[in-house]
């Protein structure tokens, strides 16, 4: 089975082609401007460097959030369109669980963070083992005391951050979790990757177009 998986919840874009759970090939950049600008262009130029026609492809995969409103909603709309014109199904998977799988096989529980603004973070706490990545909590939005709570609740100790709300909430990260270890900048971008293989793994059932919403957490 082939997967096209895309990105573009946070400010890094990243298009993926996974086949029978194995990486194909991937396009991932830290920082675009506009997403709308590049998205359908790269997903063409992508398949064109593979030598896979677009229309070889079983399944349309996407990081539904939580993330950027306005990237979300550009991510959502490529894909419901070309899932349409190929009447071929979609699969959302959480881009939290996307990036919490950067660093898999980790020792210490997983927490991938995203800027939510308005002073709070996206964030969810995850364990792996030799059965995989395993969900501790659901995504959330909220305030660093709010996820501190969550992290004792899940009985503390040492937790790996990574992601890109890091860029500001780190010192306050390290001033209130005693063991927190914090991943080089290189694991902090979302995979289209990890969304591939996510899907391929079942994390979510294959849908048509028009049951794909992104995943808010809020209002505005």
């Amino acid at each position: 089975m082939r997967i096209l998986s895309i990105d573009t919840s946070t400010q890094s874009g990243s298009i993926a082609l996974v086949e029978d759970g194995a990486l194909v090939a991937e396009f991932t950049v830290e920082q675009v401007k506009t997403h709308s600008r590049w998205l359908l262009k790269g997903v063409d130029d992508f398949l064109k460097a593979q030598g896979v026609p677009i229309e070889e492809i079983d399944v349309f995969a996407m990081g539904t959030g939580p993330g950027s409103f306005t990237g979300l909603r550009i991510g959502v709309a490529c894909v419901k369109g070309l899932s349409w014109a190929l009447r071929k199904p979609v699969i959302g998977v959480s881009t939290l669980n996307a990036l919490a799988m950067n660093i898999p096989f980790a020792p210490f529980m997983v927490c991938p963070v995203l800027d939510a603004r308005k002073n709070e973070l996206y964030a969810a706490l995850f364990k792996f083992s030799r059965d995989g990545c395993e969900r501790l909590t659901e995504d959330v939005s909220v305030a660093p005391e709010g996820l501190f709570n969550m992290i004792e609740g899940e009985g503390g100790g040492p937790v790996i951050f990574l992601g890109g709300g890091l860029k500001l909430y780190e010192d306050v990260i390290r001033g209130n979790v005693k063991d927190a270890v914090i991943a080089p900048r290189t694991f902090w971008c979302v995979r289209a990757s990890n969304i591939g293989i996510l899907a391929g793994k079942g994390s979510a059932k294959p849908v048509s177009a028009e049951f794909l919403t992104p995943l808010y957490l809020r209002k505005y």
